[in-house]
């Protein structure tokens, strides 16, 4: 078996069939899908009318997970059909996912302001501010906010930190509808629904039983995060995802446009930027010459995802007069409660030693540096030799990066979610336990409690509330079963070696 086949395990059990009454597999699906759409309908009963008053919203958020595990269940414990009928369990997953993100398109984002912020950024921009650059006393600007939809000063006062290629999509749901949330909320659904689309097609590609993208597709996450909330995160699971698709193509166009969908996932958020480190010494061309391959292969793939980046930065960067990363820097280095499990070590170890708090903040930015710039090397390494697929490499970067976040809200870890569908497998063989499928476990088992942290947050009434609960619950077992995971690998490691 090759370094990056798949275990026949897994193969086997996904061989696709054609059972005595298909027809009963599909009625499963669809009344998984109708109790879903019911509990979605209770869901909107509970919608928040105010900030203070979510809980009731969380719990039935929380309930409408078991029918969501038990169709992915479903799915990971039957083989696949063919023929129409697989393209019919297709077509159930992906219609479900539409109607469930459309029954919440018109719903206000009540758990989150972001949202009303991106069109606040669109607004000012268009009148020839830079949202980068707070200008305060301009009576334009003030003129601006009082005659805006949705009145919060928290997010009027300070520079935004989306980045330009956020800003393009605000826009762009400006000019065509203005002040409409809704509308932007709704090209954010297309986004999502190309999302799973691409995911699909990933499958496929891997030889993987397709319908895996339930995984993600009917998962109450995202389906909140962006449908409800409407985060900006969404775009960048779409252009993530379609810059690995692209990846699998290693002539020039394709590393160009490889290049330039990284480019465009960077200008959404920062650390798409990492694709890099696993698209890079990928391929097929390891007997190419050095300079050819540099040539053909580095350069347009280099060249065009930068040149998107600046490109996307150079408007901003003249508008704000040079400043086009708002307060980003203050940003990574606020110390929050939702922060990653690095910040939460590195400022325990900073108590510990009595050190001030500019000091820790030192501390924290050191060992971040560390730890991203080792995994990259890591992950680069291996990819060079062939040794883990794309999705590990970019499931274990955007796993450390999030690990190093000054805030880890629940919609950032739909980044992790992508890629479970593709990487989940068993946790336990004939040898002993499998340390990927475990890791991924865990990655799932965050995206899927990480809603906790909305009882947490400081509002009337919860301004005490002790974290250390929400840690135990949602961090302990993660930092544990990655541990083990860990160890597993180097146990496996040593063997091989000790083999050869």
């Amino acid at each position: 078996m090759s370094k990056l086949q798949v275990p026949e395990v897994i193969l086997i059990a996904e061989k696709p069939v054609t059972p005595r009454r298909p027809w009963w597999r599909i009625l499963a699906l669809c009344l998984l899908c109708l109790l879903t759409i019911i509990i979605y309908f209770l869901l909107i009963s509970a919608a928040p009318k105010s900030d203070d008053h979510i809980a009731p919203f969380l719990n039935v958020w929380m309930i409408s997970f078991l029918p969501y595990f038990a169709a992915c269940a479903f799915v990971l414990t039957t083989k696949p059909l063919v023929g129409r009928w697989r393209w019919v369990e297709l077509g159930i997953i992906l219609l479900g996912a539409f109607l469930l993100r459309v029954m919440l398109l018109p719903l206000p984002p009540d758990l989150s302001h972001d949202s009303w912020r991106y069109l606040w950024d669109a607004r000012v921009t268009l009148h020839g501010f830079s949202p980068y650059v707070f200008a305060p006393g301009d009576k334009t600007l003030a003129a601006l906010q009082n005659s805006f939809l949705y009145t919060n000063s928290r997010f009027r006062n300070v520079p935004t930190i989306y980045p330009p290629g956020a800003q393009a999509i605000y826009l762009l749901s400006y000019l065509l509808a203005a002040d409409n949330l809704y509308f932007l909320k709704g090209l954010f659904v297309i986004f999502d629904m190309i999302t799973c689309i691409a995911l699909i097609v990933l499958l496929g590609r891997k030889g993987f039983d397709q319908r895996r993208v339930i995984l993600y597709a009917w998962c109450p996450l995202p389906i909140i995060e962006f449908a409800l909330e409407g985060h900006v995160d969404v775009i960048t699971l779409t252009f993530t995802i379609l810059a690995i698709l692209s990846a699998s193509n290693h002539r020039l166009r394709g590393r160009m446009l490889t290049g330039f969908l990284i480019g465009l996932a960077t200008l959404t958020k920062f650390y798409p930027i990492l694709l890099l480190v696993v698209i890079l010494p990928g391929g097929d061309e390891k007997d190419t010459p050095v300079m050819r391959r540099i040539q053909y292969h580095y350069v347009p793939l280099l060249a065009s995802c930068f040149v998107t980046i600046i490109a996307g930065y150079l408007p901003y960067l003249i508008l704000g007069h040079g400043q086009a990363f708002g307060f980003f820097a203050t940003y990574a280095s606020e110390q929050g409660q939702n922060a990653g499990v690095t910040q939460q070590i590195v400022h325990w170890l900073g108590d510990q030693l009595r050190l001030p708090l500019t000091k820790t903040i030192m501390l924290e930015h050191s060992v971040d540096v560390f730890l991203i710039g080792a995994t990259a090397l890591i992950v680069f390494v291996l990819r060079w030799r062939n040794r883990i697929s794309v999705e590990v490499g970019t499931l274990l970067l955007f796993g450390v990066f999030l690990s190093i976040s000054s805030h880890v809200f629940p919609w950032y870890t739909t980044i992790l979610l992508l890629w479970v569908p593709v990487l989940a497998g068993p946790i336990w063989i004939h040898t002993g336990l499998v340390g990927r499928g475990l890791a991924v476990i865990a990655a799932w088992y965050f995206t899927t409690t990480v809603l906790l942290s909305y009882f947490f947050n400081s509002a009337p009434g919860n301004l005490s509330l002790d974290w250390t609960i929400y840690y135990r619950l949602v961090y302990v077992p993660v930092i544990v079963a990655l541990g083990v995971a860990a160890m597993i690998g180097v146990m496996n490691l040593l063997r091989f070696q000790k083999r050869m």
